[in-house]
């Protein structure tokens, strides 16, 4: 990786107390709703982002969320964790994604809807994948905010934008402006605010699933890699992408008839 590159990533600022706490509470096996409400009670701007999130039509909640533990009960301590991690995260980076034709709703919109699809689609698969999917669905798209600002800095943008604009692949494009994926840089960002190892390989290979030698890394990856398939970079799901998506699922031998379902109820709700 380049050394500007990695500078940029020195910049970033560590997450806040409150995302500690939270990760103090998430790793107590002994832990349940009370302790990580009380984890995150004090922080207003998480809370709110948590109650606004989770409200959202595509998470499919039937009734109205209005404290923080009643969101936990509804959704689970690895949905809020994540909520919790990326009001942290995007609010310590600055979002200008320019470079890639994206405004800060196209990102943030897929961001959710990735989490949203990934999560909701893992419940119905297995319940234990959790924990790592739901924060690198969410997450996974932290590292175009680097090169952005990477490329914005030093004057490049155009590097990307035009070869985005004349249809090369977003890693392709990326690789050739500043010689590294979005999902490397992540995965960097993620071993620098210390999270498991194995979410941060995760993460890494979330592009090229058959590369990670850990057959459960495989795995996982398989559904990151299908939900960047069916998501634009604007953040909608259309009958392209998901025919990508569906080419993908058929590949990897994975049940699309889940799949289906859940893009089915998140579209219905949209």
């Amino acid at each position: 990786m380049r050394s500007e590159l990695m500078e940029q990533i020195e910049h970033v600022p560590m997450l806040p107390e409150t995302v500690q706490k939270v990760e103090a509470v998430y790793s107590n096996p002994n832990s349940g709703v009370a302790e990580m409400a009380d984890a995150i009670k004090n922080d207003p701007i998480i809370t709110a982002y948590i109650l606004k999130t989770a409200n959202s039509p595509m998470y499919g909640l039937s009734r109205t969320v209005t404290d923080v533990a009643q969101a936990i009960s509804l959704l689970g301590k690895d949905t809020v964790r994540t909520f919790t991690i990326a009001s942290a995260a995007n609010t310590c980076m600055d979002i200008d994604l320019s470079p890639y034709g994206m405004t800060q709703n196209n990102y943030l919109a897929r961001a959710q809807l990735q989490n949203a699809l990934v999560s909701r689609w893992v419940s119905k698969v297995d319940r234990s994948l959790l924990g790592h999917l739901s924060l690198a669905s969410f997450l996974l798209e932290l590292g175009k905010i680097v090169i952005s600002r990477y490329l914005i800095e030093s004057n490049q943008s155009a590097l990307l934008h035009d070869a985005l604009a004349k249809g090369d692949s977003t890693k392709k494009a990326e690789i050739a402006a500043c010689g590294s994926k979005s999902e490397d840089v992540t995965a960097t960002l993620f071993f620098r605010w210390n999270f498991d190892p194995d979410l941060v390989h995760l993460i890494r290979f979330a592009n090229e699933p058959e590369d990670a030698s850990d057959p459960a890394t495989q795995e996982m990856a398989k559904f990151l890699k299908v939900a960047k398939e069916a998501i634009t970079l604007e953040g909608t799901i259309t009958d392209i992408t998901l025919k990508n998506a569906r080419e993908l699922i058929e590949e990897y031998g994975m049940n699309q008839n889940f799949f289906d379902e859940t893009v089915e109820k998140i579209l219905s709700a949209a």
